[in-house]
């Protein structure tokens, strides 16, 4: 019996004695700061990020073969602007070299593997004016297909972030061809 009390108090005076031990926090004290948490950068995040800084750094110093070597046969551009009209590899490229170059960066990246496919979404920051026809902050998901052991970007769905404006490389321009339903 005296061993089940003994046990009792010394159950009860641990939290007693673990409150007591906590200074309550007055107007003098200053709260505790607040601890970050920085993420760690993932093997595939650090990849598919060196691939699309060295797309992107291509298309800005129109470097044709690098976007050749990183761009599909069949890539095709897909915006939010035009779901249901694709901007083909040919047209996406053009477009882009007609654009004066900016400054960009990736951030926000996440990489979701799928065998020979990985899906990357990440938030494109452009350095662009404001008030052009270009959106500053684009989120970007791109699918990556494994050819040849090569990556190559297959397909791009973008969509601005901030305002509704469309995204580089873009042809936004009437079909040429009319679909029959």
């Amino acid at each position: 019996m005296k061993k089940n009390l003994l046990l009792l108090a010394l159950l009860l005076a641990v939290p007693v004695f673990s409150l007591a031990q906590q200074t309550p926090a007055t107007a003098s004290t200053p709260a505790p700061a607040a601890t970050r948490t920085i993420p760690t950068v993932t093997r595939t995040v650090q990849i598919f990020s060196t691939l699309e800084n060295e797309l992107n750094d291509a298309i800005q110093q129109r470097n044709s073969g690098v976007v050749e070597k990183r761009l599909a046969d069949d890539y095709e551009l897909r915006t939010a602007g035009a779901p249901g009209r694709p901007t083909p590899r040919a047209e996406s490229i053009a477009a882009l070299q007609k654009q004066t170059p900016f400054a960009s960066e990736v951030q926000q990246m996440a990489v979701h593997e799928y065998g020979n496919l990985m899906v990357v979404s990440f938030l494109w920051s452009l350095e662009v004016p404001a008030s052009g026809p270009i959106a500053r902050q684009i989120f970007v998901v791109d699918t990556w297909k494994q050819v040849e052991g090569d990556w190559k970007l297959a397909v791009r769905y973008a969509a601005p972030a901030d305002k509704q404006q469309t995204v580089p490389g873009a042809d936004l321009s009437e079909s040429k061809i009319k679909k029959r339903i």
